[in-house]
C-alpha cells in the first residue's frame, strides 16, 4: 500500500490522531495491542506473521520502502512531523509505529530432552526483560514465562529484545505456583536461581528440560518456595562481586543449559 498522500497528512487535532494517541497512552500489560516503534521491528513483527492493524508515520518518513509491502488489509497513517513526536510512546521516537493484536504465546505441552524455558519472576527493569527474552531466543528457548514484573511488551521492552519477543513465545501468568504446576505437567524440572546457596551451574542441574527460575534485581527469589523448584543452581564467583545482573545471570544459565543438553 503506497502512503497517503499530501492532502492526507494528519495534525495532531485529527480526530484519528487523538484517538490513537489516547489509546497508546492508556496501553498497558494486559492491552489486546502492542505497540511497535520503528522500521526495523515492524519488519520483523511481519516477518513473524504479526500483522499491524495500523501503521503511523511522520511525514518527513513516509517514502520508507516498507510502506510499499504492507498489505491493503493495513491502516496507514501519516502525521506531521510534530504529531508523530507527541504520538510516540519514546522520547526519540524511530520513524514509524504501528498497532499490532497481542502475540498468544503457550507454554508447551510437553517439553523435549533438551527444552528450556526461562522463567521471570519480578524482574522490573525491561531492558533486562528485553535482554533476557533475546538471551531465550539466541538458545533456541522453548518459551519465557513473566509473573509479575516489567510488561515484555513494552516498549523498551521490545526494543531491547531486538526483536526477538515477537519469535519467543511468551506467556504472563499470575503466580509462581501455576507456573511451576504447568511446566511441571510438561515434563520440565524447576530450577531456582540463588546467589549463595544451590548446586553449581556447571555441575550438571541444569541437564534438560528445565525451566529456570529468575527473581526480581534487588531480592532475587525467596527460599518460601522451595516446593515450587526441583532444585537450585548457584554461579560460583570466585571474585569480589556477591551477584550478577539477573540478564547477565540468566543469559549465563539459559547458555549451560544448552551447552549440556540431556542425553
Amino acid at each position: 500500500m503506497a502512503p497517503a498522500p499530501e492532502s492526507h497528512v494528519l495534525g495532531a487535532q485529527n480526530p484519528r490522531i487523538a484517538e490513537l494517541r489516547r489509546l497508546i497512552g492508556r496501553r498497558s500489560s494486559r492491552s489486546a495491542e502492542i505497540v511497535l516503534e520503528g522500521p526495523r521491528t515492524v519488519a520483523e513483527a511481519l516477518d513473524a506473521g504479526h500483522l499491524p492493524s495500523v501503521v503511523v508515520v511522520p511525514e518527513s518518513g513516509q517514502d520508507h520502502r516498507l510502506l510499499n509491502d504492507m498489505p491493503s488489509s493495513v491502516e496507514v497513517m501519516v502525521t506531521r512531523d510534530k504529531a508523530f513526536e507527541r504520538l510516540a510512546p519514546s522520547v526519540s521516537p524511530q520513524p514509524m509505529l504501528a498497532l499490532v493484536p497481542r502475540p498468544a504465546g503457550a507454554i508447551p505441552s510437553s517439553f523435549g530432552a533438551d527444552d528450556l524455558a526461562l522463567v521471570l519472576v519480578d524482574v522490573s527493569d525491561p531492558g533486562n526483560v528485553g535482554t533476557l527474552v533475546r538471551a531465550a531466543d539466541a538458545v533456541g528457548a522453548a518459551g519465557v514465562v513473566f509473573v509479575g514484573g516489567a510488561d515484555p511488551w513494552g516498549p523498551k521492552a521490545v526494543r531491547s529484545s531486538a526483536g526477538s519477543v515477537l519469535r519467543v513465545p511468551v506467556v504472563q501468568l499470575d503466580s509462581l505456583t501455576e507456573a511451576s504446576t504447568m511446566l511441571r505437567a510438561a515434563g520440565a524440572r524447576v530450577i531456582g536461581t540463588d546467589v549463595r546457596e544451590g548446586d553449581p551451574h556447571d555441575g550438571g542441574v541444569l541437564d534438560g528440560p528445565v525451566a529456570i527460575v529468575l527473581g526480581s534485581e534487588p531480592h532475587g527469589l525467596d527460599r518460601s518456595i522451595d516446593d515450587l523448584v526441583d532444585a537450585w543452581v548457584s554461579i560460583d564467583m570466585p571474585g569480589n562481586t556477591e551477584s550478577l545482573n539477573v540478564a547477565m545471570a540468566g543469559t549465563l544459565l539459559a547458555y549451560e543449559a544448552r551447552r549440556n543438553p540431556a542425553s
